[in-house]
This record gives structure tokens, sequence and C-alpha cells, in this order.
């Protein structure tokens, strides 16, 4: 996919960010509170499927993972599940 435009989506709460085919660049996760919990980015429209990544949130903080290569592919879309008070940003392009 090289030449393509990367781009990015954000949300407060768990939600589908990306429908189709696209590859998941990177991901910034922020966590404003004690918030305990997992964020997970599944490759499907819905809380469901395989899941692309998985991220464990313990502690009030501000995580970036860069994905590097092409990234990781997700054939029908990026679905993201967040515990309360985490935000996140996916980079990816499509």
């Amino acid at each position: 996919m090289a030449g393509k435009e990367v781009r990015s989506a954000h949300t407060h709460t768990s939600a589908t960010l990306v429908t189709g085919r696209s590859r998941l660049q990177g991901v910034v996760v922020n966590t404003s509170t004690g918030a305990s919990g997992n964020v997970i980015l599944y490759d499907n429209t819905a809380a469901s499927g395989t899941v692309l990544l998985e991220v464990d949130e313990k502690d009030a903080s501000t995580v970036d993972i860069m994905i590097p290569n092409d990234g990781i592919l997700a054939k029908k879309g990026i679905h993201v599940v967040l515990p309360a008070n985490v935000t996140i940003t996916v980079f990816y392009q499509q």
C-alpha cells in the first residue's frame, strides 16, 4: 500500500472507526485516570472477530504504538472497544 495517504480517526467510546479493507499503521491511547481494562481493536465492524491489537491499560498515561512495515491488515474494518476514561486515535491506510 505504499503511496497511499495515512488517515486518522479518534473516539472517546467504543466504535467502528474504519469500514472496509485497510492497514492499521499505529495508535495513540490516552487514559485520563487510573482506569483499568483492555483496549481491543477488531478486524470487523462490531466487537467480535479477529483481534488486530490489544493494549492493556492500568494507569493514567499516553501510549504510542507505531506498527512497522505495511501495518496490520484489516479485511473488514477496524472496530475499537474502550474501557471508561480512555480515548484512542487510530492511524490507517485505506
